[in-house]
């Protein structure tokens, strides 16, 4: 005879079978014991479990198939890049997904992709070059540098793939992408033609961000606006000595056929060799009369204009701006309107031009050459400390020019206005939306986009110069013989008579990496692509929103602009990634973290010993040196350097705080907890198991009806927590899910549930013991199933390992409707759900936490089994104290439970609430010692409590800290605030 108890499954096929009710002719199976005592991170998570996986198929869709569609792309790592933390948060939220996805049954694509990425490789590998051969690229050519290249991503280009798989990602790697391979190649070729012929990319001449290092443009997510706030001597490329930066030099102008002068400020004092006019406010006094003037540029020998126009704020320096239009986009701006000349005296060197006796000097030597000659004509007023912004390119640490220089462009206004619209409109979803706003200033921006790059790696413009005679044209082409005839059109000529020559540079990588999302599914040719036609649009697209601006958009817009549709519906913007004291990891603060030492752990020897390495080779200077040991000293000394805590407990912590916050703080403190925390699940399968084999020859017929007292309580509790994952799951609310799973598995049935099921294994009630079991079994199976997308390979390993009647729960990968651990819904553990029931026994646990306590408190050892003496009005608990007794001395490890005291006994005494008083024997002949010292012990945490809660309450009654403090900084401080005033209620009630 068979029993169903209570919860039914979506169908008869699924595996979720555990909770069923055998009759005493069935036989309990178990698979072969666990391989260690304890968890061990290097035994479960081993490359072949990853290779079954892949050997399996698991992580491709199936073709054909009636399950929904689901898809995402990898944001594609650099080839030349190692996994660091801000990787492992990104792939762990989109494998959570992925696989929550698979197991809830859905056909899902995972697409992997690694980017070419111009800039940071070629550096890599110039570096490599220069130190291992003493070549430049330039001795080499461009042709053999590039082959260098391809060589050392042969070489070097898989490494962060491999990091990918040993972090768990279930990423279909038959589809691997790489932005510079024939395929995509051809997509970007074909999406610069279509753009062109369209009239959105041109040809023009403009400022540009240009790095002197690089030889290159360079765009606004590659420049890092530095703030100095006072004079600062920076090391700087190309230079011997420290250039000075953070000071304002005051200098004047005088005015033409007059004695009178205007006096300006700047930073930069080389550029007034290229100004070509001064601008004031039309409505300052100061400067009215010098309507119609003009002033002598003291080394052209003639005069430039003064200018009114009101973008002058009249409170900073003089009043009176020098407009640069060569050197600065605010300047080119005001010159258009203004019809001014450009003069361009910096070259793409770095050297002065078009200045007379400063030529060919470098740009900061000329600055000191230049304030010298300007106190020698008397011209120089004043110099002093200033803050100021540099813009330091990311790549080589060089300060960023303006230059004028003629690019190929994106005209980006129209596509711009479409972005925003469907925003507004929701057709496409910014979550959190409180990065909407961002999202719409960008999409406010009217610039248009600089696509074109000085490098030799990348993918070089599809362009040509068409010449004949004196007249040119520039044609946009997939090879020389196409724009020969496309350029015989307009110059009206014969192909063969019109000389045609590629453009050297390549396309920024943000071009490539923009079409991503439909060129890695097979576009344009789309008609041969099933990937294609089945997963694009894409379902949802998961960055961090740093990028939001730079990546994000430029997909939205060539998207809908190439393929007619939004690439994605859906953006999840994820934090970006910091220390434990909420610091944003960089070299500069030394305080970056490798995920591998945290997963396999590394000794603060070797940590020192790669730091000092890392100097050696030029990849951190002694300051970032200095700083990055500071750092790890402070931080693991006291652990002797990083312990391993492995891949699951990594992924589970990275995904413990909000991902849509600002910043996700990593602490490896709470990641070697959570290693723990899986020991702890470990631990209970073993104790399960252990627990079965007690029952494994005998039989007994039983029903829901012989639920004990805990059993019905922990059932409600599993019910609460699949209720409260998936609700977190469909809501990308991660850290409520892990923390509802750690809830439940570690505090209510580890350290509850399984302690009251001892009392029934070890007495002779076999029904008792096969309740317990059935529902351990429920619970583990459930709780592993729920966790299985956050501790992949623990999932794994103990699923399996969880005692089952006779039925096989092992996946069966060669069936494709058996291949993955369902999803536990909601809709099949409603049943089980009895709120009041639960605060009925919360009461019971309540009690029972305010005895251990007590306990703590008066140090009173479970060696010693104090009696207990309860004075309640509560008739409810008393009753089940009562019928519980064996499992509540248990769980309090007390001798005995009473309801009337003793006199005779000393006891210390503490409130539950209004209704109910608890009191534990304490023994000894120091009572009164032991109480004053408990005492005094409890009233210090209560003092320190009060000052750090009154601290925090501080904080939010001043209008300062509500108005200026960060979101995510209220939002930490707000729940600190709530947890500290919990604690002071507990143990304001000890007293």
């Amino acid at each position: 005879m068979l029993r169903q108890l209570s919860i039914n499954f979506p169908n008869n096929n699924v595996k979720l079978r555990h909770m069923r009710w055998l009759s005493s002719t069935t036989n309990i199976e178990l698979k072969p014991d666990l391989s260690a005592n304890a968890y061990q991170p290097k035994l479960v998570e081993k490359k072949k479990v990853y290779e079954n996986w892949l050997k399996y198929d698991l992580f491709t869709p199936e073709y054909p198939s009636s399950k929904p569609s689901f898809s995402m792309v990898l944001p594609p790592p650099n080839v030349t890049g190692k996994l660091h933390l801000g990787h492992a948060l990104s792939c762990t939220i989109q494998d959570v997904i992925m696989r929550h996805k698979r197991s809830t049954g859905h056909n899902c694509l995972w697409l992997p992709g690694t980017d070419h990425a111009g800039i940071a490789t070629q550096g890599v590998v110039e570096k490599h070059l220069k130190t291992k051969q003493d070549l430049t690229r330039h001795a080499l050519g461009r042709d053999k540098f590039v082959q260098e290249v391809w060589k050392w991503k042969e070489m070097h280009g898989d490494t962060i793939s491999k990091q990918l798989e040993t972090l768990g990602c279930s990423l279909d790697w038959s589809r691997q992408v790489f932005t510079l391979d024939q395929k995509h190649t051809l997509a970007v070729n074909t999406a610069f033609i279509h753009l062109f012929r369209k009239g959105l990319i041109y040809r023009k001449k403009s400022l540009v961000n240009w790095c002197n290092a690089l030889k290159s443009t360079v765009s606004d997510i590659e420049v890092e606006n530095v703030t100095l706030k006072g004079a600062k001597d920076i090391m700087i490329p190309g230079y011997d000595k420290p250039v000075r930066f953070g000071m304002m030099y005051y200098f004047a102008y005088k005015l033409y056929d007059s004695d009178d002068e205007i006096v300006v400020a700047t930073t930069m004092p080389e550029t007034m060799l290229g100004d070509t006019a001064i601008a004031v406010n039309p409505e300052d006094e100061r400067y009215k009369h010098l309507k119609n003037c003009r002033v002598i540029h003291p080394f052209r020998n003639t005069t430039i204009p003064i200018i009114f126009d009101d973008f002058v704020d009249m409170e900073v320096g003089t009043g009176a701006v020098k407009i640069t239009p060569a050197h600065s986009r605010i300047d080119y701006e005001i010159a258009i309107q203004h019809n001014l000349p450009m003069i361009q005296v910096f070259d793409e060197e770095g050297l002065i031009m078009n200045s007379g006796r400063f030529n060919r000097n470098k740009r900061y030597d000329c600055r000191d050459i230049l304030v010298n000659v300007l106190k020698e004509m008397d011209l120089l007023r004043n110099i002093k400390p200033h803050q100021v912004n540099l813009p330091i390119c990311s790549r080589t640490g060089d300060v960023v020019d303006q230059l004028p220089k003629e690019q190929w462009f994106m005209s980006c206004s129209e596509l711009n206005a479409r972005a925003s619209e469907l925003v507004e409109r929701g057709k496409l979803k910014i979550l959190p939306e409180k990065h909407v706003a961002s999202w719409l200033r960008w999409t406010a921006d009217g610039r248009d986009w600089c696509i074109s790059r000085q490098l030799w790696w990348g993918h070089r413009i599809p362009a040509y110069k068409c010449t004949l005679d004196r007249d040119v044209v520039w044609i946009a082409a997939s090879n020389e013989s196409n724009a020969k005839k496309y350029a015989s059109k307009i110059l009206r000529a014969m192909p063969d008579s019109i000389k045609a020559e590629r453009d050297t540079d390549v396309l920024d990588t943000w071009f490539s990496s923009g079409i991503y999302p439909f060129a890695s599914l097979g576009w344009p040719r789309t008609s041969r692509s099933q990937d294609y036609s089945q997963f694009y649009p894409i379902n949802l697209m998961t960055t961090g929103h740093d990028i939001l601006g730079f990546w994000v958009h430029k997909m939205v817009i060539l998207g809908l602009e190439v393929t007619g549709q939004l690439p994605f519906n859906k953006v999840l913007l994820h934090g970006i990634i910091c220390d434990s004291k909420g610091a944003k990891m960089s070299k500069s603060r030394g305080n970056i973290i490798d995920p591998m030492d945290v997963i396999e752990g590394i000794t603060l020897d070797k940590l020192k010993d790669r730091c000092k390495e890392m100097h050696r080779n030029g990849i951190l200077t002694t300051e970032e040196l200095d700083k990055a040991l500071v750092y790890h000293h402070a931080n693991f000394a006291s652990t002797k350097g990083i312990p391993e805590c492995g891949v699951d407990a990594l992924r589970f912590t990275l995904l413990s705080q909000d991902i849509k916050s600002h910043f996700v703080n990593f602490d490896v403190a709470l990641c070697h907890a959570n290693k723990l925390f899986c020991n702890k699940i470990w631990q209970s399968v073993k104790y399960t198991r252990l627990s079965y084999r007690k029952l494994e020859k005998l039989g007994k017929d039983v029903t829901t009806k012989d639920l004990t007292y805990f059993d019905k309580w922990i059932l409600s509790r599993l019910a609460e927590m699949v209720e409260q994952v998936n609700q977190a799951m469909d809501n990308y609310d991660f850290h409520l899910a892990t923390k509802a799973l750690r809830n439940f598995i570690y505090n209510e049935f580890c350290d509850v549930y399984l302690e009251a099921t001892k009392p029934g294994f070890e007495s002779l009630n076999v029904k008792m013991g096969y309740v317990h079991a059935h529902t351990l079994t429920a619970c583990l199976d459930t709780s592993l199933r729920c966790l299985a997308p956050f501790m992949v390979y623990l999932a794994e390993e103990l699923i399996p390992r969880v005692p089952s009647f006779s039925f096989n729960i092992i996946h069966n990968y060669n069936d494709s409707s058996n291949k993955y651990w369902d999803f536990p819904q909601i809709r099949d553990f409603k049943k089980w759900k009895d709120a009041p029931y639960e605060k009925k026994v919360s009461r019971l646990l309540n009690t029972v936490k305010l005895i251990r306590e007590m306990k703590g408190l008066y140090n009173i050892s479970n060696k010693e089994k104090p009696c207990v003496y309860i004075r309640t009005e509560d008739n409810t608990l008393a009753s089940d104290i009562i019928h519980n007794k064996t499992v509540f001395v248990n769980l309090t490890r007390c001798g005995d439970i009473k309801f009337e005291k003793d006199p005779t006994t000393n006891f210390v005494t503490a409130i539950l609430d209004g209704d109910t008083e608890v009191n534990v024997e304490l023994a000894g002949e120091d009572v009164e010692i032991a109480v004053f010292a408990a005492k005094n012990k409890l009233e210090k945490k209560i003092k320190m409590l009060e000052e750090s809660l009154s601290k925090l309450e501080a904080k939010f009654s001043s209008g300062h800290y509500l108005t200026h403090a960060p979101e995510w900084t209220q939002i930490v401080d707000r729940e600190r605030m709530i947890s500290k005033r919990r604690e002071l209620e507990e143990l304001q009630r000890l007293m």
